[in-house]
């Protein structure tokens, strides 16, 4: 569904008159539409900070004598384009797994290996005292600023790859389609439902987001989430 689709079915479902064939220029009631379901996406893309299809790679190539990259920095490797909204670094797989790998560009890929995350206070420990050499990563971790940080300092041009969260998708045009899987694209509606009914002190509008919303969202969450499961081991 469309951003505009989802305006209609809330305006429909909550018994507001009037005519909503853009969410561009709107005003009173159909603006707050607009804008209700705008929120509704962004709080539900918050409510939880591992959904699965907030997931994406990306990759890097590192600069020599340079070990520090933004999430800016980097390309997204499946929409295969600049990361444009960078929330965090996954350091870890759902596995509990080390989850940034590392080569030799001038080797190829075939000499790809996993780096190993250290916490920032253990990383400075080993790599922010003394004199260091540049050499090939070993170690990985994020910094204060939220930057990826190498261990040690790359002395040549590595490719470097992993995993991000992204940051909430922020509906703007009529066409702009939810990111989330599409069976459960009315949770959206359901949720700026409780919003109207919220603000025009609508019970049974209210008992039957509820009603008709939880299952929904239990149901993304149980599709989304990742699942319980055995960390990595220790050694």
């Amino acid at each position: 569904m469309t951003y505009l689709a989802l305006c209609q079915d809330v305006k429909r479902e909550c018994g507001i008159t009037g005519t909503l064939t853009t969410v561009a220029s709107q005003t009173g009631e159909l603006e707050r539409v607009v804008n209700w379901v705008k929120d509704a996406w962004k709080e539900i893309q918050l409510q939880h900070p591992d959904w699965r299809w907030m997931r994406s790679t990306f990759s890097v190539n590192t600069v020599a004598a340079d070990g520090i990259y933004a999430g800016t920095d980097c390309t997204d490797s499946r929409l295969v384009d600049t990361i444009t909204r960078f929330s965090r670094w996954l350091p870890y797989d759902e596995n509990d797994g080390f989850n940034v790998k590392s080569y030799l560009q001038s080797a190829g890929v075939g000499t790809e290996g996993w780096l190993v995350f250290l916490p920032w206070s253990d990383f400075r420990g080993l790599y922010r005292r003394g004199t260091q050499t540049n050499g090939t990563p070993a170690h990985y971790s994020i910094d204060p600023q939220n930057n990826l940080v190498l261990g040690p300092v790359p002395n040549a041009i590595f490719v470097v790859s992993g995993e991000y969260q992204m940051s909430p998708q922020v509906f703007s045009a009529d066409a702009d389609v939810p990111e989330l899987p599409s069976a459960f694209d009315k949770v959206i509606m359901y949720e700026a439902m409780k919003k109207v009914a919220g603000y025009d002190a609508a019970s049974e509008i209210m008992v039957r987001a509820m009603r008709e919303g939880t299952p929904l969202m239990r149901a993304l969450e149980a599709n989304q989430l990742p699942g319980i499961g055995l960390g990595a081991p220790l050694a």
